[in-house]
């Protein structure tokens, strides 16, 4: 009888790892969906997938996105060949804080309206930016939009109870108070000195050292003097300022109490009523594939050049219809999927990089049961205290590449659509997250599913059984 020896029996478990590591190997290499396990089952079930159902897709115009209160003035405008030009036009009240006692001597010197900016922008920075300033002549007021009947809800997610909206009107004064060019820095966060009309200064100073009630507090400064409004005139990059350091200061001097040179002091403006503050942007489609939009609130992608497009601020939203449902519930009983993925791929004919990138998130949106346009598709099991929209980040191909895609996992969402015929037809929507809706100016782009290039395809694994 032979007994194996301590070198035969390291041979044979070394043999049985290298064994059972290339089984890991090969099943980790895998492509096919019966790597989601269903090979290991009865030899009459096994899994798949299909990615070949037709999604047709719209570009929606929403009616308005409230946009007052978000704490972010957005001024500039940008042009890309696929959405043509939007243009962010900010609009906001200032109001006296504690002015000083004036010496019977002081004198007007001049008034300027200080800007710092927030960091955030989008477009091309390296050219330069004009800003134009005018005074309002039209109060800011907030607006209730009306509500759906019988549930008395706001007809749209991105209404509110009292807003103003992306596409609220204020009427200003033709003559502007200033003009304004320069060369955008947004991350080094500068501060913006832009001298103001000393016509408007001189009127201000007046009605102070007068005594006038007009300038004794907010409430009746904000009736005299309406506010302001900030618009571009050339540029190609939208750029933020925080409505926390806005302020108009009016600077004059008073003889010093030396009996020297005089002392220069300063009044302050700040920013008033902040939840009135918004902006306010307008699409111009002309000459490109959305041209369409300019007289309509949707153009199907069959329309627009094969293209759909997502737009923060001017609310375009990406309609995607899967029209035949009732196909593939025929085909598949709804309990047998396993898994469904969305998965979205930028346009590769538009850029995707600085200077016009795509959303670092987007988010899937729905008409609610109570019919309630744009409601956030939740997240797969959500926190029931707290439900979230399902949201995807972009993902990059690799670290330096500049292409990539969204997925978004609505297993929940398909199974239950399937189960309950009379939801069959009715659309997602594709936008970015509700925060970059309201308060952005970004875009995404997409081509129209076809054979040679799928753009957004819906992924759906599933059980087979013989």
């Amino acid at each position: 009888m032979q007994f194996p020896t301590k070198k035969s029996l390291f041979r044979k478990k070394f043999n049985h790892l290298l064994y059972c590591l290339g089984a890991v190997l090969l099943l980790a290499s895998c492509e096919d969906p019966n790597e989601l396990g269903l090979e290991l089952v009865e030899d009459n079930v096994s899994g798949t997938f299909v990615d070949t159902l037709t999604l047709n897709l719209t570009t929606v115009k929403a009616d308005s996105i409230a946009t007052s209160g978000r704490g972010s003035m957005l001024v500039g405008q940008y042009t890309t060949p696929q959405t043509g030009t939007l243009r962010a036009s900010t609009y906001f009240q200032v109001g006296p804080s504690a002015l000083p006692t004036l010496n019977a001597e002081a004198a007007f010197d001049s008034i300027k309206l200080h800007l710092p900016t927030s960091g955030y922008y989008y477009g091309d920075t390296t050219q330069s930016l004009t800003l134009s300033i005018h005074e309002l002549t039209s109060a800011l007021t907030a607006r209730a939009l009306p509500p759906t009947v019988p549930q008395e809800e706001p007809n749209s997610y991105f209404y509110q109870n009292a807003a103003l909206y992306n596409t609220t009107k204020a009427t200003l004064q033709p003559e502007p108070l200033a003009t304004y060019t320069f060369a955008p820095r947004p991350v080094r966060k500068d501060t913006l000195i832009i001298d103001l009309s000393d016509d408007l200064g001189k009127r201000w100073f007046d009605l102070h050292k007068a005594g006038d009630e007009k300038i004794k507090d907010v409430t009746n400064f904000v009736a005299y003097f309406k506010g302001l409004a900030i618009t571009s005139t050339a540029g190609n990059a939208v750029i933020g300022f925080p409505t926390s350091g806005a302020i108009v200061r009016l600077y004059f001097s008073e003889p010093s109490a030396s009996g020297g040179a005089r002392t220069v002091k300063t009044m302050d403006f700040p920013l008033a009523n902040a939840p009135l503050q918004y902006n306010r942007y307008e699409g111009d489609y002309t000459g490109t594939p959305l041209e369409g939009l300019q007289n309509a609130k949707e153009l199907p992608a069959s329309q627009a050049g094969e293209i759909a497009v997502a737009q923060s601020g001017t609310g375009l939203f990406i309609r995607i219809d899967i029209p035949h449902l009732d196909k593939l519930r025929e085909i598949v009983r709804p309990e047998l999927i396993n898994k469904a993925t969305l998965v979205v791929e930028p346009f590769r004919g538009a850029s995707t990089t600085y200077p016009f990138p795509v959303p670092a998130s987007m988010g899937l949106y729905q008409t609610a049961g109570n019919n309630v346009q744009y409601s956030p598709l939740p997240m797969e099991y959500p926190d029931p205290r707290s439900p979230q929209l399902l949201t995807s980040n972009f993902i990059k191909s690799s670290e330096t590449a500049t292409d990539g895609r969204y997925e978004f996992s609505i297993t929940e969402y398909l199974i239950s659509r399937l189960k309950d015929g009379r939801e069959l037809n009715k659309p997602l929507y594709l936008a970015p997250t509700a925060a970059e809706v309201q308060g952005g100016v970004s875009r995404l782009v997409v081509g129209a599913p076809s054979p040679a290039l799928k753009n957004v395809r819906l992924r759906i694994y599933y059980t087979t059984i013989q």
